[in-house]
């Protein structure tokens, strides 16, 4: 819901945006979710938690109030990519879903494009 509430609000604030980072920065799922979602959806829990968090930051990158809460996302964003990063590699090393990996690579980029200096 997060990420659609994000895509559907043309990159502005909306109304619970306070409540969405807050959740997912202190945010405690399952940890079968995240082998349960790549089963059933072709992608890690955990890259779509890091998608959420890229798209609050977006939002919340422009807004100099909400500057700390930007950076704390991008941090978390990365953190939950690392998780995902391991649940899509086998112990060799060879890719485990080549959809989901896809996902995470390109959410990794846009991350590291958002946190990186300007």
């Amino acid at each position: 819901m997060i990420i659609l509430k994000c895509c559907s609000s043309g990159g502005g604030a909306y109304a619970d945006l306070n409540t969405d980072i807050a959740y997912m920065l202190n945010r405690n799922d399952p940890v079968w979710f995240e082998t349960a979602f790549l089963a059933y959806f072709d992608i890690a829990w955990s890259t779509i938690c890091a998608q959420a968090c890229l798209c609050l930051a977006k939002i919340t990158c422009c807004n100099s109030q909400l500057q700390d809460e930007s950076s704390a996302l991008v941090k978390k964003g990365l953190e939950c990519l690392d998780v995902s990063a391991n649940t899509l590699k086998n112990e060799d090393g060879t890719i485990v879903n080549s959809m989901a990996h896809s996902y995470h690579s390109h959410t990794l980029s846009e991350l590291e494009n958002l946190s990186a200096p300007v």
